[in-house]
């Protein structure tokens, strides 16, 4: 088993290559999770229209909540400071996957 935390967003046109930069699979976000203790990867999905997807994936919740709880004061000024880049965030949930961690390809 493994985790993920998914979050979707509405970018305008204009923001998508900033976006893509901090929240991309080699963005600023996945390299400021990159050395935390079961940090798997982040993958970024986008559409055509503006929507992306965003999953961080994780060992486990705990990894994830661990992380959360040792990082929050930065985890929460780089949430604000990003905001700038998209126009909606949305909270999808947070899931356990059937596959475990290891399958999958942590970024370089």
């Amino acid at each position: 088993m493994s985790f993920a935390a998914v979050f979707a967003y509405e970018v305008e046109p204009g923001s998508v290559e900033a976006f893509e930069a901090v929240y991309g699979s080699d963005g600023e976000w996945a390299r400021f999770f990159g050395g935390a203790d079961g940090y798997v990867g982040t993958e970024l999905l986008g559409s055509a229209d503006g929507r992306y997807l965003v999953i961080d994936r994780w060992r486990s919740a705990a990894d994830y909540e661990a992380f959360l709880a040792a990082h929050a004061a930065e985890y929460r000024a780089r949430g604000e400071e990003a905001a700038r880049l998209y126009v909606g965030e949305t909270v999808i949930g947070r899931f356990e996957t059937s596959a475990p961690a290891s399958t999958r390809r942590r970024p370089a």
